[in-house]
């Protein structure tokens, strides 16, 4: 539920939205890929917490994800500068964010 809502509420002009797409080695959730090499590209790993208490490390995982998968080596092999990467846990509606 979380990650489609995502993709439908990140949608925008000068972006494409992409999802479970392969990249180093696996395959991220959702990326935001502008159209132009000079702006910036946005990963986000999701995860769905069991509970509140678990928000922050699953996001954290999230974020670790990230990086253990080398997620954001594709992007800069293809040139891109700027390059975003987020952990997103969810937990009924609460949410929390880590940046990697």
């Amino acid at each position: 539920f979380y990650h489609g809502f995502m993709i439908g509420f990140l949608k925008a002009d000068g972006y494409e939205v992409k999802s479970n797409r392969e990249s180093g080695k696996g395959r991220f959730d959702i990326a935001l890929i502008p159209d132009k090499l000079t702006g910036a590209v946005i990963i986000l790993e999701c995860k769905h917490s069991q509970s509140i208490q678990q928000l922050v490390r699953d996001s954290n995982m999230a974020a670790n994800q990230i990086e253990d998968k080398k997620y954001i080596r594709d992007f800069e092999e293809c040139g891109y500068q700027k390059i975003l990467g987020y952990g997103i846990s969810f937990f009924k509606k609460q949410c929390y964010i880590t940046k990697v």
